[in-house]
């Protein structure tokens, strides 16, 4: 267990490292390519190298799912959020244009990171089986990928007020799935039609999920998308694990208390992350030759 939990933190820093890169640079290309950024974000040398630290926090999540039950990695990935505000924070000192957390943003930001702690000691999960059927985890990757496509409807218009919020939920939702789907692929036998079967809905998921990200990172500030996307991504693991995998909670009073009380400070930390209010930083921006208003805007639901 000790290992699954070392593996985890090193992962979520890595996919902190990820998300900030990722992030400052789809907001950057977002602002001056105009509708096609997305496209040309693979040519951006900062952009790689966030995919490079990903690609490691992928390879770190899978070694901890081999030593571990998908409720004890995916919850201990999520303290990828504090690293990730942390380290995104320090870079945006030396902008001033770019929001900077502020006290409420912080405290609500360890408020998530101490839920999660507390629901997954409180949990205590323990290992189920190794492989789930392969049916159920089609039909939980295509229902995944259903909401992906209903967020990207929903949220196609440049005015909506809360596109990054629903696209980060959209990648979070990816995210959690990819988890399960990881876990498949590293524990069945290799070359089985099972396992290959699943290998490409992960494949599909998990660039879903990016692009899902990508587009919520360009949609307004960090803090606007991540909260959400980083809950939703261990709680869909979590809920999952238990009809799939056979993953048990540990029960009793104490414990259900316990894991209650987890899951409410995280969500008051998420609701005062996602409610936060505009700051000056994030007025509206007047139009500039060859970008789009809603590129320029940033501003908060």
């Amino acid at each position: 267990m000790l290992t699954a939990v070392l593996l985890s933190l090193a992962g979520a820093w890595a996919f902190a490292v990820a998300t900030v890169v990722q992030h400052r640079t789809a907001t950057d290309a977002a602002e001056v390519q105009g509708s096609r950024w997305l496209l040309r974000l693979p040519r951006r040398p900062a952009w790689l190298a966030g995919q490079a630290a990903g690609a490691l926090g992928v390879a770190l999540h899978v070694a901890a799912l081999r030593s571990g039950p998908v409720a004890l990695v995916q919850p201990l990935l999520a303290s990828g959020l504090v690293f990730a505000l942390l380290l995104g924070a320090w870079i945006d000192r030396r902008h001033p244009g770019r929001p900077l957390p502020g006290l409420r943003q912080w405290l609500a930001a360890l408020a998530v990171a101490g839920g999660l702690t507390a629901f997954l000691l409180s949990a205590r999960p323990r290992a189920g089986t190794s492989l789930a059927p392969a049916a159920a985890l089609a039909v939980v990757a295509g229902a995944t990928l259903l909401l992906a496509g209903l967020a990207v409807f929903w949220t196609r218009r440049p005015a909506f007020p809360r596109r990054a919020a629903v696209r980060g939920a959209a990648a979070g939702a990816c995210f959690g799935v990819t988890g399960l789907l990881l876990k498949q692929v590293a524990a069945g036998p290799p070359w089985s039609p099972a396992v290959v079967g699943t290998a490409v809905a992960l494949a599909v998921v998990a660039l879903v999920g990016v692009a899902m990200s990508q587009a919520a990172f360009a949609a307004g500030p960090l803090v606007d998308s991540l909260p959400v996307t980083t809950v939703l991504e261990p709680a869909i693991g979590v809920l999952l694990a238990g009809p799939l995998f056979g993953e048990v909670l540990l029960r009793g009073a104490t414990a259900r208390a316990g894991q209650l009380a987890g899951a409410l400070l995280l969500g008051a930390g998420l609701v005062v992350l996602a409610g936060r209010r505009r700051t000056s930083a994030e007025e509206p921006v007047p139009a500039v030759a060859g970008r789009r208003p809603a590129d320029l805007t940033r501003v908060s639901p």
